[in-house]
């Protein structure tokens, strides 16, 4: 699977009174990376809505392990993949990695391919994954 790796800076906005980044922030870095993944795979959400009639990836689960905290003022990366495609919804994971190569936490997220419904109560409803999407995510 394809995995995106971008820097992050701990920066003071992020942490707590210790220094310490606050652990929603990092739920905020998720939905950044999976954004920019679908996005550097041909698949921004512009894309996706005109093409498939997409209104978005909502989560029905997400979570996080953490094991050694990140810093005010230091940089770490962070690596996205989207591990597994199960119909209509998709599992990413999420690796935070200190630059001595430690890892800081992993988190998931499973979403669900939701497109536009106007007969459906809410207005959407989950569909298939498209196949053509999917092979895109594979090295």
């Amino acid at each position: 699977m394809k995995t995106i790796i971008f820097e992050r800076n701990v920066d003071w906005i992020y942490c707590d009174p210790a220094g310490i980044m606050f652990y929603p922030q990092y739920y905020i870095w998720f939905d950044q990376a999976t954004e920019r993944l679908f996005t550097e795979n041909g698949f921004s959400y512009e894309y996706v809505k005109k093409t498939y009639g997409v209104i978005g990836y909502p989560l029905v689960e997400s979570g996080a392990k953490y094991f050694t905290p990140c810093r005010h003022g230091e940089k770490v990366e962070l690596h996205t993949t989207v591990e597994e495609w199960a119909g209509k919804t998709f599992l990413v994971r999420h690796k935070v990695i200190h630059k001595d190569g430690s890892l800081a936490l992993e988190g998931f997220e499973r979403r669900v391919w939701a497109v536009i419904d106007p007969t459906h109560p809410k207005g959407m409803r989950a569909d298939v994954v498209p196949q053509e999407l999917r092979d895109r995510f594979v090295d």
